[in-house]
């Protein structure tokens, strides 16, 4: 292809109105589809295609920015709006429930949850929606109306549903305190248990006969045996590559909700944090893994600070999605005074 011709592909606003009226001619008549423009988790900004069959109320966003990436190494318009369709008639057989809630406040009252996000890094979504002050973050409040084994859906409340509501911020945030623990209960692993479950998982991929050329490059250590299934959880340990020894340690807890999904909202639980202190009698330096977990750390047995800080900067960094991203910070949770404090 020519520099010329490469020049006169069209940009990501004219790929999303190719894209529209190709999915449009496709589905034909009954069906609406429209673009929005959509501020996601840390200001990243997508643009999603909805399809919606006349009387759905609930349909998948479906965010067009990674097929415009695959459109331009050579992906047809068609295939692409193929593959979108595909994924619509999926979400719509496995609803099998219709959407069953009215956006009224009473109707709504039972589902509404909270959320924890980075505050700077959301300065332009929380002009627009409800929230509260956290240290470095902020609590945000959405409405659950999806639950079930396919997965999660949220509405997230802006500043005209509570004005509709006639409700305050306060409001939300007593409702969404007693709800949030309720639906999504906090899990605690030991990091431990969380690393051999890891090995565990991956023994599965195992060659059971003596060919061990097929074995996938993820058995790594676990390469040479041909049967894992006796082998000790020290043993487990030990067969780890070299390097990932310094995880050993059962001062490290991973703290989630039930669901894996935005479980950095365990740390607003009551007593949880606290729980944990006192079980393990000790302070506790709190590392935000992500939106979706926190790492609780024996303060009496782990690094200083400023180390765990420069961790936790990297590992944002180099790790973890930029969506996912909670924070740089570290906290750090006084057992004596029951404070959390960066």
């Amino acid at each position: 292809m020519t520099n010329n011709e490469t020049i006169k592909l069209p940009g990501l606003k004219e790929f999303i109105l190719l894209m529209t009226e190709s999915v449009k001619e496709t589905v034909g008549e009954g069906h609406s589809v429209e673009v929005n423009h959509v501020i996601k988790n840390n200001s990243i900004e997508l643009d999603g295609l909805t399809i919606l069959k006349s009387g759905e109320r609930i349909t998948p966003n479906i965010y067009l920015n990674p097929y415009y990436e695959r459109y331009l190494t050579g992906v047809s318009i068609k295939e692409l709006a193929d593959e979108i369709i595909q994924i619509y008639n999926r979400a719509d057989k496995e609803e099998k429930d219709p959407f069953p809630i009215c956006f009224e406040f009473n109707e709504m009252k039972s589902c509404i949850i909270y959320r924890l996000v980075n505050y700077d890094k959301n300065r332009k979504l929380l002009q627009e929606v409800p929230h509260v002050y956290f240290m470095d973050l902020a609590i945000t409040f959405h409405c659950l109306v999806k639950n079930n084994s396919q997965g999660i859906g949220t509405i997230r409340i802006t500043n005209e549903h509570i004005k509709n509501w006639n409700i305050g911020i306060e409001d939300l945030k007593e409702i969404a305190r007693i709800n949030t623990p309720a639906i999504f209960p906090a899990v605690i692993q030991n990091m431990n248990d969380v690393i051999l479950n890891i090995l565990k998982n991956e023994m599965h991929v195992l060659p059971t006969n003596d060919d061990s050329s097929s074995c996938s490059a993820s058995c790594g250590a676990f390469s040479q045996s041909t049967d894992q299934s006796g082998l000790s959880d020290e043993e487990l340990f030990e067969a780890m590559p070299e390097g990932a020894g310094r995880y050993k340690t059962k001062s490290m807890y991973v703290i989630s909700n039930n669901k894996g999904i935005n479980g950095a909202s365990c740390l607003l639980y009551p007593d949880v944090i606290k729980n944990l202190a006192e079980e393990l009698k000790s302070d506790l330096y709190l590392l935000p893994s992500s939106i979706h977990e926190i790492i609780a750390v024996n303060a009496e047995d782990s690094m200083d600070k400023d180390t765990l800080r420069e961790m936790v900067f990297d590992v944002n960094r180099t790790q973890v999605p930029e969506e996912d991203v909670l924070s740089d910070s570290v906290y750090f949770y006084s057992r004596e005074h029951n404070t959390l404090t960066i």
